[in-house]
């Protein structure tokens, strides 16, 4: 469940970006002759609403509508009581609570007289709700519209930049300020305390807590005395940007200074877009055994969409993405994550 503060700000996240953001997404609903656009989201999946409407959902299932023109409309199973609310939070579009979104969507469909619609990750659509949608006699068409959402999906604007730098600021500024003592589940409440006390509204703490035993890192109900070398990912969002960081500590002095070179020598390749995943390979100081690429290119906040010996699942440039990385250090795993923010990063050839 949601836990942390959640709010919006014509500062941080103006209207006017919202409204361009939609107002693209209408232009490429007319080029592909569709009737609208509706994203699915779940507790796992809120980011394409986010990215379209500010408001990040959560628990309940939900349908945003976005139509070929005019304001979209968010069906949500959550109650009534909390309308208000949300709408404090979602400056644009509409809310109908109900508990059959699919069914109060497609009521709308047929209202505006709406036959064929696109849908992002229609894959991924669960089967009740497509049924609800396109209709006991089948007269809505529903069409896979993922490459259209991820074609306005990643043309980042300054304002999603400005928090997703803000967002990093803080995860870095909570993985280099907590409280350093040997007890694991103490690291993780501090941490946790400093991200939410900054305005983070989803903070998740992972440990590894002691790197010869294990590769598994675990939350706070699972973790023990730390080893002599660890790790901690952090991955937090602010305002829905999420973002993600691992470092890797040891209190053996003889290792503290490989540590320390191996993290400058990542920070130089995040630092090096397009050719992040090229430097890191080449110039990192130990040998790679795996790596990823994260990013948001749909529902999902944060997906793998590169790694290491396997095929893409996105083809084309990154203008925020989530470099991830494992390399052997004098026999020890060493763990980094981080992001490159507003360069572009090509994956196309990533993997050769």
């Amino acid at each position: 469940m949601r836990r942390g503060l959640m709010g919006w700000s014509e500062t941080d996240l103006p209207a006017a970006v919202l409204r361009e953001r939609l107002s693209l997404l209408q232009a490429e609903l007319a080029k592909a002759g569709l009737g609208g656009l509706v994203l699915y989201t779940n507790l796992a999946r809120p980011a394409a609403v986010s990215f379209v409407t500010g408001f990040t959902p959560y628990w309940s299932e939900g349908l945003l509508l976005v139509p070929a023109s005019g304001e979209p409309v968010f069906a949500t199973a959550l109650s009534k009581r909390v309308s208000a609310w949300i709408r404090s939070v979602m400056p644009i579009g509409a809310i109908e609570n109900t508990p059959r979104p699919a069914a109060a969507i497609a009521r709308r469909l047929a209202e505006a007289n709406i036959r064929k619609i696109g849908v992002l990750e229609l894959d991924l659509l669960p089967a009740a709700q497509a049924a609800l949608l396109t209709g006991n006699d089948g007269a809505i068409t529903l069409e896979d519209a993922t490459a259209l959402f991820r074609g306005v999906r990643l043309r980042a604007d300054p304002a999603e930049l400005r928090l997703v730098r803000r967002a990093d600021d803080l995860a870095r500024d909570c993985l280099q300020s907590f409280d350093r003592t040997d007890n694991a589940r103490r690291i993780v409440a501090d941490i946790e305390a400093r991200a939410r006390l900054a305005g983070a509204e989803e903070v998740l703490v992972g440990v590894n807590p002691d790197l010869a035993r294990s590769n598994a890192f675990f939350r706070c109900d699972r973790l023990d005395a730390l080893g002599a070398t660890f790790a901690i990912r952090l991955s937090l969002a602010l305002k829905g940007n999420w973002v993600r960081r691992t470092i890797t500590l040891s209190r053996d002095l003889a290792r503290q200074g490989a540590l320390a070179a191996a993290d400058a020598a990542f920070e130089r390749a995040l630092a090096s877009a397009p050719t992040a995943l090229s430097t890191l390979r080449k110039a990192f100081p130990a040998k790679i055994m795996s790596w990823s690429v994260e990013a948001c290119v749909g529902s999902y906040p944060l997906e793998v969409v590169a790694c290491s010996g396997g095929t893409p699942a996105f083809s084309g440039t990154l203008p925020i993405g989530i470099v991830w990385a494992q390399a052997e250090i004098d026999e020890t795993p060493w763990y980094g994550a981080g992001p490159v923010i507003g360069e572009v990063m090509e994956i196309r050839n990533a993997n050769h």
